[in-house]
């Protein structure tokens, strides 16, 4: 039985730790709030990554609703994951934002949405003898990212939903699926993806995945800034968009292109103070000077945070994070050494610390976090 649009919307919600706690007496709620009568709820089992019917937790974030009925013919499966819990005081998933989707040098979440996604289908093989399985996926934000990423790998769901979803990284699916990698290598003879223009990049990309794109559909609030982005090496697969409230808002400016709103003033404003952009961010970004300045530097923040992923793990990062948002001064004396040098040579010294300013400002992080 394929649930409606509006009732995967309740129960993808219910993974929130703010929302009602997951289980069967809340989905049979959200069920019943929609006039549905006809399932048997001996019929349902829900995993949890958290551990619930699985041999052991595989992070927090995701959870699959399965409906056997073998006498009806119903093998159907709901995998449902989460956004991002903002807390920097544990920015685990803060942390994979930045050195995941942004960086795509960090594929931690998504490897974990996939041990959950296999650990389940590897239970449910053996309780409904290898029937066919009808797979459903849903993702809200972080979410969104995690369940299309996985969709993709793995080429056979049949519907999948991203909302308001962060998009897939191209440096993580070649990382991830070796079938890509192949591909890439036998259309361009190259093996190292950094080589292959962007624009190409993605065109292969689409071409690569159309099968599983034609699956996946993208729902999205007008004016949402994460859509005004441009992060490179991403991209968002999919048959369709449905977008929701006021048609006529605008786009939040796209924060990775530098642009500067009046002529002969590149030079002026090409290298703000080192500390321009992330005090602006903390006052709000609201006046055009805020905007350049936010612009001119976010490509050095980009870089800051794509060595820090290579150089650290998502919970060494997650930690500094925690650190910074007390002291960036501690973090920046905490950090190892060998990662120091590599900032000091690749960013300079000035774009560490205003690195580390970005990652403790909590109003920097709701402009930025998925």
């Amino acid at each position: 039985m394929r649930l409606e649009n509006n009732t995967r919307n309740a129960i993808t919600a219910l993974q929130y730790e703010n929302g009602k706690q997951l289980d069967i007496d809340s989905f049979k709620q959200v069920l019943d709030s929609y006039n549905i009568t006809t399932i048997d709820y001996n019929d349902i089992t829900i995993y949890k990554s958290s551990g619930e019917n699985i041999d052991s937790p595989i992070g927090n974030d995701g959870a699959a609703i399965h409906h056997y009925n073998e006498e009806k013919g119903i093998n159907d499966v709901y995998y449902i994951f989460r956004g991002t819990e903002v807390d920097l005081e544990a920015a685990e998933d803060v942390a994979y934002d930045m050195v995941g989707v942004v960086a795509g040098v960090s594929t931690a979440q998504i490897r974990h949405a996939q041990r959950f996604y296999k650990t389940v289908e590897s239970d449910i093989a053996k309780k409904t003898n290898g029937d066919e399985i009808t797979r459903y996926g849903d993702g809200h934000s972080l979410g969104g990212h995690l369940i299309v990423s996985v969709a993709l790998i793995e080429k056979n769901f049949d519907d999948v939903r991203g909302l308001n979803d962060a998009p897939v990284n191209l440096r993580q699916l070649a990382s991830l699926d070796s079938d890509f990698v192949d591909y890439l290598e036998s259309a361009t003879d190259i093996l190292d993806i950094s080589d292959i223009p962007e624009e190409e990049l993605v065109l292969l990309a689409r071409n690569f995945y159309a099968a599983e794109a034609n699956t996946i559909s993208h729902t999205r609030v007008k004016g949402e800034p994460l859509y005004a982005q441009s992060i490179p090496y991403t991209f968002y697969p999919g048959a369709s968009i449905h977008y929701l409230g006021d048609m006529k808002t605008p786009e939040f400016p796209d924060v990775l292109t530098p642009r500067t709103p009046w002529p002969g003033l590149t030079e002026v404003f090409s290298r703000p103070p080192t500390f321009g952009t992330f005090v602006s961010l903390g006052l709000g970004i609201n006046a055009d000077l805020d905007r350049v300045a936010y612009n001119a530097n976010i490509n050095h923040l980009l870089q800051f945070i794509t060595i820090i992923g290579e150089e650290m793990t998502v919970a060494e990062l997650s930690e500094l994070i925690g650190t910074a948002k007390d002291n960036p001064w501690a973090a920046l004396s905490g950090m190892p050494e060998s990662v120091k040098e590599r900032l000091k040579e690749e960013v300079g010294l000035g774009h560490i610390v205003g690195g580390l300013w970005a990652l403790k400002n909590t109003a920097a992080m709701k402009k930025c976090l998925l």
